[in-house]
């Protein structure tokens, strides 16, 4: 191997190590604290207006007024039967 192949080897070899340690480090962020005082129970059903998927919300956090997003666009709440 010639002393170019090494280092270009060297230089990959860096870029792959950052790349993943970048995304471990941003998957291994724990999720917020709740607390448990905000949390309520509820009876809450939203569907995507785009593919249809339902989600039934049984608890909720009493700071989040905002209902939740799927396929990048907030679900809209269906009355509950």
């Amino acid at each position: 191997m010639t002393l170019l192949n090494i280092i270009i080897a060297v230089a990959i070899g860096a870029a792959i190590w950052t790349a993943s340690m970048a995304v471990i480090r941003a998957v291994a962020n724990p999720p917020p604290d709740v607390d448990p005082d905000d949390v309520v129970e509820t009876r809450r059903r939203f569907r995507c207006s785009l593919c249809g998927t339902e989600v039934t919300m049984t608890v909720t956090n009493t700071t989040a007024s905002n209902p939740p997003r799927h396929c990048r666009e907030e679900m809209d709440e269906v009355p509950v039967t």
